[in-house]
């Protein structure tokens, strides 16, 4: 790397910590390191929110790189169901209406503290365990792509310089999610998201004006005969990936809807729930321009590394690859690498950026979630009173570095390399049963609080032991157990493999959970829950959590009904709601014929997919994507104003810090009248779908 590219990331970082400097002084009370107070926009929640670690862009480009676009194709089949999820603001919106700042919180005001403590802390090892080895991959990850060395000298002594990088990374994300907690991680994510969406849009206009699409679709083409890369009906073999892998998957989909709480602080910090839900719709856009680079760097190296009429521009990378003896490392950093022989002098500088700020966005969020659900849902409901504000900012602080030290020593320790998805998969295992306590909890007045133990408990048991078995089948379990019972036919007859795959695995750990939680409702002692008091309305509504857009009611059998377009909005949010609509389902209309077509019928070639790829990928997201990334920085940049402007004249309330009072209930009741009646004028669309 030049130095120019050296300055960029010097200056990134700069601005950062003066960021954070500049907004630790808003930080007076715990609400405020919490969720910002609830006080955050939504174009400020779309673009810090929207992005995931180094990672994330490293996963996204190892598939592309291996699968090429078909996987692209058959993600399409779930574009109702998120449609649904985002218009509606399925549980994101009631969630919201809680006003808890934790998800364990809104457990505790449905259930019990007893349940809150169990729930909480289930999430918390679910969620540490799967932190642990973030450290440990993006610090490999930056070692390869800046080209740092593995070890150095200093003082006579040789040091590795895996740890240090940790160290470095690990400390600035702490530095963040301690000074300010919530509002500085929104606010420095809001500066690296805004970063990101315009170097995404350069690095897309720079492969575009170098490479040819004709060059892209030719490297496609190098792909081994049924295995295609462009064609999804010729893609090879999909054991696994059958009707039901996709079914489950849609199931699995709305099911953990609000389920991850890797991003807790995010989930509580909408100004209110209407401007939660309006996040989750304008995100369809923010991702276009993204979407689209994500695509085009990984398809851009499979050509430039495959075919002989780019073998000069390749020897450097494919020099650079050889380099790395770990197999699972060198395909991980096989397009990292191409790009880093690619960009000129810069731009370099400025994805080297991206990679920095996605490490330090991903750490921050995650540490300051685990951080301080173990405080509030953990150790809170075991002491059983409030703590005074300042020691209770002590504490979460403490909690934090703590979890950095535990990330950092994990990491040390277990540098996971082999089966990284496996890994995240058992780990989230562990919280498989929060789904269905989520859901009955918000829409069903009649669920138990004994329901809900036994959901979690069962959901999450039989998750997590599924996938371990299957894991330890082949290598241990297997030859243990026919040692045991050595006429076991059904085992020999599977020794290779676990003849139940992961996503039955998981349908089952739903379905008995889900069952479970119905049943057990039903058949224990009738219980009707105050489903009004719980999500603030009527005489229960707060008044800063209401919001009226166009008053006049419309029946659920209109369009507007059934997309979830409620009096709470204005005219100009139901254009972007319904272009949303129409955008999304104009796409899976397409998907449905093609795969009809496809199907039944050889009518659909490679350069008939070859084109139609080029004409979703290239002139609705350049033109679109472009557009979006203006208008969507804009708004975000009004809401981080907006946000310090509220922040300096909002009164602190030193009673919302996470605790529930003797009825449940975390706010006061409200009996002005107006209030109420603007609030009955609201619930109507808010009784079933939010």
């Amino acid at each position: 790397m030049h130095w120019i590219d050296w300055a960029i990331i010097v200056v990134l970082l700069g601005a950062l910590i003066s960021v954070t400097i500049y907004a630790r002084r808003y930080v007076r009370g715990v609400a405020d390191f919490l969720a910002a107070n609830r006080l955050a926009g939504r174009y400020l929640l779309t673009v810090s929110s929207g992005f995931g670690g180094a990672i994330t862009i490293v996963g996204a480009w190892e598939l592309v790189y291996s699968a090429g676009l078909p996987t692209q194709w058959w993600m399409m089949m779930y574009l109702p169901l998120t449609l649904i999820i985002s218009l509606t603001g399925f549980v994101i919106y009631r969630y919201r209406r809680t006003r808890a700042l934790t998800l364990a919180q809104f457990f505790e005001m449905r259930y019990s503290r007893k349940f809150r403590f169990f729930a909480g802390m289930l999430c918390w090892l679910s969620g540490i365990f799967n932190y642990g080895v973030f450290p440990a991959v993006t610090a490999r990850f930056v070692i390869y792509f800046f080209g740092l060395p593995q070890s150095f000298e200093l003082f006579g002594l040789q040091f590795s310089m895996y740890p240090l990088v940790m160290i470095i990374y690990l400390s600035l994300a702490v530095y963040i999610a301690c000074t300010g907690g919530q509002i500085c991680i929104m606010i420095t994510d809001f500066l690296q998201g805004i970063m990101m969406m315009a170097i995404f849009l350069a690095i897309m206009f720079f492969l575009l004006a170098k490479f040819r699409w004709a060059d892209l679709v030719a490297g496609l083409e190098c792909a081994p005969v049924g295995k295609s890369m462009l064609n999804p009906f010729k893609a090879g073999d999909t054991e696994g990936f059958d009707v039901w892998y996709f079914l489950i998957g849609l199931l699995g989909t709305l099911y953990s809807t609000g389920s991850w709480q890797g991003n807790s602080g995010y989930n509580a910090a909408a100004k209110t729930p209407h401007e939660a839900v309006m996040a989750n719709i304008i995100g369809t856009w923010r991702t276009l321009a993204q979407a689209l680079c994500m695509l085009l760097i990984p398809l851009a190296a499979f050509a430039i590394l495959h075919l002989p009429a780019f073998a000069g521009l390749a020897a450097p990378s494919h020099a650079k690859l050889a380099q790395i003896g770990d197999a699972t490392l060198r395909t991980q950093m096989t397009v990292p690498l191409f790009l880093a022989h690619m960009l000129p002098v810069g731009m370099m500088g400025l994805f080297a950026a991206i990679i920095v700020a996605c490490a330090i966005s991903c750490d921050d969020t995650y540490l300051h979630s685990w951080g301080t659900i173990f405080i509030q849902d953990v150790v809170l409901p075991l002491r059983g009173r409030p703590l005074p504000p300042q020691v209770h900012l002590r504490w979460l602080r403490t909690s934090i570095i703590g979890v950095a030290i535990f990330g950092f020593t994990f990491s040390m320790l277990f540098p996971l390399k082999d089966f990284i998805y496996m890994y995240f998969a058992l780990t989230g295992a562990i919280f498989v049963g929060a789904g269905a306590v989520i859901i009955g909890g918000l829409y069903w007045k009649r669920g138990t609080t004994p329901a809900a133990w036994t959901a979690m408990s069962c959901g999450s048991f039989l998750a997590f032991s599924g996938l371990l078995v299957q894991r330890i089948w082949d290598p241990w379990l297997a030859p243990k157990l026919l040692q045991l019972f050595p006429d076991w036919s059904w085992v020999r007859l599977h020794m290779d493999k676990f003849p139940i795959n992961g996503q039955f695995i998981y349908l089952g750990a739903v379905i008995v959970s889900a069952s479970t939680y119905i049943l057990i409702s039903l058949l224990g002692p009738r219980r009707i829950y105050n489903m009004d008091k719980l999500l603030h309305r009527g005489k229960y509504a707060i008044k800063d959590d209401m919001v009226i857009g166009e008053p006049e009611r419309r029946s659920r059998r209109t369009l507007a009904g059934i997309i979830g377009i409620t009096a709470e909005f204005t005219r100009t949010e139901r254009l972007i709601a319904y272009a949303t609509f129409f955008w999304s389902m104009s796409w899976w209309a397409i998907f449905v014929v093609g795969t009809i077509l496809g199907l039944t019928t050889d009518w659909i070639t490679d350069a008939v997919w070859a084109e139609f790829w080029w004409w979703k990928l290239v002139p609705f997201s350049v033109v679109l994507g472009t557009l979006c990334t203006v208008w969507i920085m804009i708004g975000g940049i009004r809401d981080a104003v907006r946000l310090f402007r509220d922040l300096r004249v909002e009164r602190v309330d030193t009673h919302d810090d996470g605790t529930v009072n003797e009825h449940g209930s975390v706010d006061a009741d409200n009996d002005d009248p107006v209030v109420a009646a603007a609030a009955d004028q609201l619930t109507f669309s808010d009784t079933d779908m939010a």
